[in-house]
């Protein structure tokens, strides 16, 4: 039997004795009730209205509704809440003022402890519909009446409150309880509705809040792909706020179908997208999920959305490719070292092409990365690329990157390339001097236009890449030997910065050997006289990155608190052999290399290392000079 049945005659009985029972243990006067009955103060009556606000909204439309099928002459009904407290009454003048002088009206409690055995108290302590007739009554004041009364069960078993009706003995029937019951059970599932609608608003009220404050853009498709909610963070990416019911295939390159999403969601894990936003175009990477019943139906689709540019600094962050130098960090005090970095500042401040040229391992890059840092993009990715050490048929994707299918081998969804890495940044093309002929052309067309074409793609990416060119070959002659076009070392030398070789630049060789001692060494020695000659006299071919290395393998050696000449291995270094002269900057390199060859037993990778420059730069240097 459920809290809202019905009870059967017998059974009544049985309780109703009980209550009388615990009624007179109660003290309560058989004549005049308990004279310690509660009675709420109008405030606490105010109160207790306003705590069962929702009860009494769906109560009162439901008993002015049922109200009209009694006779308000002959009959009240009134609404009880859970402990007891009457909160509202309907009626007569004549019927509220006869219940009035027995205590039945707004503000009176009415448990057993107050009045003893009636409909109310019999109902809140059974919570089961009951109908109490004329002597039922444990108070002789209710005698001649009777009163039948249904709870209100709420969720998980709660009682809400109690609906009662009560009218002259003469009148009682049992048809009045059932319509008092069924009241009851009416105002209940109106309660349920009204809750689940207020939870119902409170949870997209907070998933809206949720979808709002996402980092990331999110997209909502009904079943049609029409776009139903885009989120504060999407329409800043999308720079438009005018999507919402419009199909998704107005933002362009999406090509999106809701049943396509539902066999093949895979396809739209982290897709690359050019997307439409008036004639403006947005990357993005797009990764949709469908969204479906319990019963599996195909109710639409999300779609998170991300800038490019940002994965891509993200990335650039975590992969650990930032320019770290600044000018700060550029150490060195002479007149021709000075002038190159008065010439790299003043390029930093805007955003022409930059042509760094200077022997190999003088520093072109150190230089790049001030000049980034030292401008309006430092906050954005540094892509360094030796265009020298990739093999031309791999250059362009790696510099231009490749759509999905382009040719055998490509990654599922294509790879953007380092332009498109760098897009708001800074791309370093180091060793441009060293480009094929053919990606000359191609570069140049990047560089005037703006727009990058993967491989395989018909339609380009705008890329807004600040662009900063390296080399040691000298390209003026380059463009005479027709080794590179004049077109493109005219369009990249707008800010020529030429880093001048650590032969040229004096006492600066000190201060980068005791920089440099002071990182290779937990006590810094000092420099002997003699080593700190052998180190101004030495011609360092290697430039920086030889005085680097030769600093480190010194300092191993070095015994004591001194570094002395003996450390430093330098006394078969080219252009201090018997005295011999060279004519130019190729023979003095030849020479180095064809010695430091001999000594190593033609091991490259040791030669590389001695001399302080890449194996591949060897390599080049190797074939160059026909050793």
């Amino acid at each position: 039997m459920g809290y809202g049945d019905v009870v059967g005659a017998d059974w009544l009985r049985v309780e109703i004795g009980k209550s009388k029972e615990r009624s007179r243990a109660f003290g309560v006067d058989v004549s005049e009730r308990n004279v310690n009955q509660e009675c709420l103060t109008p405030a606490g009556l105010a109160e207790r209205q306003r705590r069962n606000g929702s009860l009494l909204d769906v109560a009162v439309a439901q008993i002015r509704e049922y109200y009209h099928l009694l006779s308000p002459d002959d009959f009240m009904i009134a609404l009880v809440d859970s402990d007891g407290y009457i909160l509202h009454q309907e009626g007569s003048d004549r019927v509220k003022a006869v219940f009035a002088e027995r205590n039945c009206s707004p503000g009176f409690r009415w448990t057993e402890r107050d009045v003893g055995t009636s409909a109310i108290s019999l109902c809140l302590e059974l919570r089961r519909p009951v109908q109490l007739n004329d002597k039922d009554h444990y108070c002789k004041r209710a005698h001649g009446f009777t009163s039948s009364a249904a709870p209100i069960i709420g969720r998980q078993g709660e009682l809400e409150g109690v609906l009662v009706v009560g009218g002259d003995a003469a009148l009682v029937h049992q048809h009045t309880l059932v319509m008092v019951t069924s009241t009851a059970h009416s105002i209940e599932r109106e309660l349920k509705v009204m809750r689940r609608n207020r939870e119902l608003a409170l949870h997209v009220g907070f998933l809206d809040r949720v979808i709002e404050s996402a980092s990331m853009g999110l997209m909502v498709l009904d079943a049609d792909s029409r776009i139903w909610k885009v989120n504060r963070k999407g329409a800043q990416i999308l720079k438009r706020d005018d999507l919402i019911g419009k199909p998704v295939s107005v933002l362009g390159d999406l090509e999106f179908d809701i049943r396509e999403l539902r066999e093949r969601p895979s396809k739209w894990v982290n897709r690359e997208c050019v997307l439409r936003s008036g004639r403006q175009t947005v990357q993005v990477i797009a990764t949709a999920q469908p969204v479906t019943s319990s019963e599996g139906e195909m109710l639409g689709a999300v779609l998170a959305l991300e800038e490019t540019a940002r994965i891509r600094k993200l990335a650039t962050d975590m992969a650990g490719t930032r320019a770290f130098f600044t000018f700060d960090m550029l150490i060195g005090e002479s007149a021709c070292f000075r002038e190159a970095v008065d010439m790299a500042r003043r390029a930093a401040e805007t955003d022409s092409f930059i042509l760094l040229q200077g022997e190999t391992g003088t520093g072109k890059e150190l230089f790049a990365q001030a000049i980034h840092n030292g401008g309006a993009r430092r906050a954005q990715p540094f892509v360094p690329i030796n265009c020298g050490a990739i093999p031309g048929e791999l250059l362009e994707s790696e510099l231009f990157g490749y759509v999905e299918g382009a040719f055998t081998g490509a990654s599922r969804g294509g790879k953007p390339g380092k332009f498109e890495w760098a897009n708001g940044g800074t791309i370093l093309l180091d060793e441009i001097g060293d480009m094929p002929h053919d990606m000359q052309v191609k570069l140049l067309r990047v560089l005037q236009t703006g727009e990058v074409y993967r491989i395989g793609a018909r339609k380009p990416v705008i890329v807004d890449t600040r662009i900063i060119a390296c080399t040691h070959v000298d390209l003026a002659r380059a463009v005479r030997d027709g080794r590179f076009r004049e077109d493109l070392f005219y369009r990249l030398n707008v800010f020529s910065v030429g880093i001048p070789p650590l032969r040229e630049r004096g006492e600066d060789v000190l201060l980068l050997s005791r920089f440099f001692l002071s990182h290779f060494a937990d006590r810094t020695p000092e420099l002997s006289r003699s080593a700190a000659e052998a180190l101004l006299a030495h011609t360092w071919p290697g430039n920086v990155r030889e005085l680097e290395n030769t600093l480190q393998r010194a300092a191993h050696l070095c015994d004591g608190e001194t570094l002395r000449v003996r450390d430093l291995g330098l006394a078969a270094a080219p252009g201090r052999r018997r005295g011999r002269r060279f004519g130019t900057l190729e023979e003095m390199e030849r020479e180095m290399i064809t010695t430091t060859l001999a000594e190593t037993g033609t091991n490259m990778a040791a030669t590389a290392k001695s001399l302080g420059i890449s194996r591949a730069t060897l390599y080049r240097k190797v074939k160059a000079f026909g050793i």
